[in-house]
């Protein structure tokens, strides 16, 4: 019957908007994550099926016998933990289908074992009713010791948590060596009716990957209270846990927050979800934690959320925010679609910039969202909405708590309220904002520009039909086309910005603006308040960043997982799709030459994307046996390359980032490029 419900309020809602109207180098993306279709929010959930059962597998079956057990399909254990207790690390599991009740949890504690429902069958894991004085206990516990672990196509009903990935962190304040369970991935199961949170991912369990999954009915613990969204029972709940994937889940009917990463999470990417019939916020970047949780080694000012990603997740009926923002840094937050959420109007605004508290303990920081940046969502609002479509709060509360520092990087946004105009407020002081219009707000914050309130008209897909807002909301599969157009500013730069950049010499501000483009395209960044315009690019960086341009030009959103060594994936990237061949460079890591930045950059893009502007007759330092020969007289050409003032090139000295920028910067916007020269 929920469900049913669920799928009339959507309907409901539908009507309501149709009808009115690597270490880290200085060029790494703004957030690492994977390079991957941006797959449609409709389609999420768990996926058919099975995968294939490996032929040493160990089986489990309700109709097993534990004491006479090989582990064979034709022997089979009848308990999963003393399956797991006969288990090396790299075994799996194979549950076949029906209802295991341990009684207690289901206890991983070996590296890389994964459990699974058999290949066409359906497992069911129900701790509904743990056995006395085992109400604490989850249904599926990843120990400490159990990185590697895999859940697969099962179903987990009941538990204190569903599935809990544990640490050792805060089990002794004495010892500094603290660690998680890491490169875990629960994917295809349905989990539900917890006691509090569905899934747990607790203090430096890194790399944990949630995705294909349903997820609903938390909180049972908290049946017969009044559903507020306050409870602790969120669908996912990440405390300190890095680098946590989100991906293509439906999470729906949760009595706190859908999904949330804070306690200094960093580098979290959640997409391509759906989430609706939520009590408290659907998702929130960054929240509020007790300072303990805290690792002020890598994290000194307590931030909640740091790097994080927020793309392309269909977010409906919740009685909060559909997005939220607490003490983050630097949080990306784009191409979503927000439908009636906010929807009870008890707390906060449709997009929300909230304050953490941290306990009010007096050595916690509690610092405001920094440089969050927000683009090409859309927010669709039934005429019952009565609150903001965005506040920035403000509490006098020790001494005066700010929700945001400065303001935020907002363009491409599409606002609307069916028969009534949005209201934007800012309570900083100084402000004087209140419920002001999109004119008024723009001015403000002298930002989210080309964005519009207007009726999205979405379809029965949730996509706008309205040509306005083309673009703007949640991408469909293979919606992205090659296209030039596709890049877009994701950045705000002001001079200044970088204390080592001089504005007034050729590559600032005040003069060719490259340093300024490759910024505000998130295509190259400074460390530590430097550029350093005049330091060297190594292949690696210059592969990566052509890379991303291929990626983006192609309808991506030019983002990868890093690995080790941090440059593979862009390598990989570069020889699959032809822009550098598997044998061209032999040392990565050693600076690039300025013809071998021709080589690269020359291939990022069509070729039919350089189109020739200047006539190359010769060069004086290039001929037929420079390295690169044609790549740079096709650059000279399409007038992304210049020289000096003789028309020199210098193909064999290093080049510089300044001079990179210069390169990179009019290969994506050919209105920049030097044109009508030509070179004798």
């Amino acid at each position: 019957m929920k469900r049913l419900v669920a799928v009339l309020l959507v309907f409901v809602v539908i009507i309501l908007c149709s009808a009115y109207g690597e270490q880290a180098s200085s060029v790494s993306p703004i957030a690492a994550t994977a390079v991957t279709p941006l797959n449609s929010a409709l389609n999420a959930g768990p996926r058919a099926g099975a995968g294939d059962d490996p032929a040493n597998g160990i089986y489990v079956s309700p109709t097993g016998n534990d004491s006479v057990a090989t582990g064979s399909i034709s022997a089979p254990y009848k308990s999963i933990n003393a399956a797991l207790s006969a288990a090396n690390p790299g075994d799996t599991i194979i549950l076949r289908g029906g209802t295991y009740r341990e009684g207690v949890n289901v206890r991983i504690r070996e590296p890389n074992i994964t459990i699974k429902s058999a290949k066409g069958e359906k497992a069911v894991i129900d701790l509904t009713t743990p056995d006395p004085g085992r109400d604490e206990d989850s249904g599926v516990y990843f120990d400490v010791d159990s990185s590697g672990g895999k859940l697969q196509n099962v179903e987990v009903k009941g538990g204190f948590y569903a599935v809990c990935v544990e640490t050792t962190f805060r089990w002794d304040p004495d010892d500094p060596f603290t660690y998680g369970a890491s490169g875990i991935v629960i994917e295809d199961c349905v989990l539900h009716d917890s006691r509090y949170d569905v899934v747990k991912v607790k203090p430096n369990c890194t790399n944990v990957t949630i995705r294909n999954n349903e997820i609903y009915n938390s909180g049972r613990a908290f049946d017969g209270n009044p559903t507020t969204g306050e409870d602790n029972a969120e669908g996912i709940d990440n405390v300190n846990g890095d680098k946590m994937v989100v991906q293509n889940n439906y999470i729906h009917d949760v009595r706190g927050t859908g999904v949330y990463a804070k306690g200094g999470a960093a580098d979290v990417l959640i997409e391509n979800n759906r989430i609706e019939s939520i009590y408290g916020a659907g998702i929130m970047v960054g929240f509020d934690t007790s300072p303990e949780w805290f690792d002020t080694n890598v994290n000194p000012e307590y931030y909640e959320n740091i790097r994080g990603v927020v793309r392309n997740n269909l977010i409906m009926d919740t009685g909060w925010e559909g997005i939220g923002f607490y003490g983050s840094k630097d949080a990306q937050v784009y191409n979503n679609t927000l439908v009636n959420v906010n929807k009870g109007g008890l707390f906060h605004s449709a997009i929300y910039f909230g304050l953490t508290y941290q306990d009010w303990e007096s050595y916690a920081k509690r610092p405001a969202n920094v440089n969050p940046n927000i683009h090409h969502n859309i927010v669709c609002q039934p005429s019952s909405f009565q609150r903001q479509m965005i506040e920035i709060r403000y509490s006098n509360d020790l001494g005066g708590l700010s929700a945001l520092s400065g303001n935020p990087v907002m363009n491409n946004n599409c606002y609307y309220i069916s028969g009534k105009s949005a209201g934007f407020s800012d309570y900083r002081p100084g402000s004087g904002l209140e419920n002001v219009g999109l004119s008024v707000w723009q001015r403000h914050i002298s930002g989210d520009s080309g964005s519009i309130e207007v009726d999205p008209a979405l379809d029965s897909n949730y996509m706008p039909t309205n040509p306005q807002c083309a673009g703007m909301g949640i991408i469909p599969d293979g919606s992205g086309s090659p296209s030039i157009s596709n890049f877009d500013t994701i950045n705000r730069y002001t001079a200044g910005l970088f204390t080592d950049v001089n504005e007034d010499l050729w590559y600032g501000f005040n003069n060719q603006k490259v340093v300024a483009r490759v910024y505000e395209y998130g295509l190259m960044k400074g460390s530590n308040g430097e550029f350093k315009p005049g330091g060297n690019m190594t292949i690696a960086e210059a592969i990566t960043v052509a890379a991303r341009i291929h990626n983006i030009y192609n309808g991506g959103r030019g983002e990868f997982v890093q690995g080790n060594p941090w440059y593979q994936v862009y390598v990989s990237y570069a020889i699959q799709n032809g822009i550098i061949t598997a044998s061209a460079f032999s040392d990565y890591n050693k600076p690039a030459t300025r013809a071998e930045m021709a080589y690269i950059f020359s291939r990022s893009l069509p070729k039919t994307e350089f189109e020739e502007q200047n006539t190359v007759n010769s060069l004086p330092d290039v001929n037929n046996d420079t390295p690169y020969y044609i790549e740079i007289i096709l650059l000279y050409e399409a007038g992304v390359v210049a020289g000096n003032e003789q028309g020199v090139y210098f193909p064999n000295n290093n080049i510089t980032r300044a001079e990179a920028a210069a390169i990179i910067s009019r290969v994506i916007l050919p209105d920049t490029r030097v044109s009508g020269k030509t070179y004798l």
